[in-house]
């Protein structure tokens, strides 16, 4: 997957200025550094204020940076927040294919596994959640078509994982589709829950409960024998 920290290229036709080393640190370190530096100020902030609470001045101040080198590497807050909500949705899909091993065992074994690592990527740092599934929704109509295709691999990994994991015996496409987005929207819906304090499960409950919603839905088929 693209890295979401990836800085953009510079047109051919566009003259290269030099970067020299300052104090033996090259320029493309510099800028990354500051960067990250920015990316974790807007954690911090817009994890614990809130986005809306949260200014330019604040930003800069916490991450100890000029408002140039803000606007050097993001136009703008919401630009901000969308790279932060991108590298945390890559983490946390990441830490869930790292455990979608030995697909020879049960779907709710391998699913358990898989689901813990992706809740745990995100309640391990209420800031985590709090950005992505709180912070992220309401910015502007053309801010949430972009937060949509930002989560839509959410549910592409778990429909392919679900058909992986079934074999020969999974539904058709479009069943396993429907489920994925279904299952999908649920669990971010649970996670929004959790980090707003309306339920108060413990994470080793919510995690069997994920597991078991796919062990029991992803085998479901609808469309066989339909005309839709």
């Amino acid at each position: 997957m693209r890295s979401f920290f990836t800085m953009g290229g510079v047109p051919a036709n566009v003259d290269r200025p030099v970067h020299r080393p300052w104090r033996g640190v090259p320029a493309q370190d510099r800028v990354a550094e500051r960067r990250s530096r920015l990316l974790e100020a807007g954690l911090e902030l817009f994890g614990t204020q809130g986005f809306s609470a949260t200014t330019i001045q604040d930003l800069c101040s916490r991450a100890d940076l000029s408002r140039r080198y803000l606007y050097e590497a993001f136009p703008n807050r919401e630009e901000l927040l969308f790279a932060l909500a991108g590298w945390i949705v890559e983490d946390a899909v990441e830490r869930f294919m790292a455990r979608v091993t030995d697909l020879d065992r049960s779907v709710e074994a391998v699913a358990w596994d898989a689901f813990g690592a992706f809740v745990d990527s995100l309640i391990d740092d209420p800031r985590r959640s709090r950005v992505l599934l709180v912070e992220t929704v309401g910015i502007s109509p053309q801010f949430e078509t972009r937060r949509r295709a930002l989560l839509e691999p959410l549910s592409d990994l778990l429909r392919d994982v679900g058909r992986t994991i079934l074999g020969d015996e999974a539904p058709p496409w479009t069943d396993t589709d429907l489920t994925a987005r279904a299952l999908t929207a649920g669990a971010l819906d649970l996670l929004v829950a959790h980090a707003r304090g309306e339920i108060t499960v413990t994470r080793d409950l919510l995690v069997l409960h994920l597991s078991r919603l796919f062990d029991a839905a992803a085998p479901v088929t609808s469309t066989e024998g339909t005309t839709a």
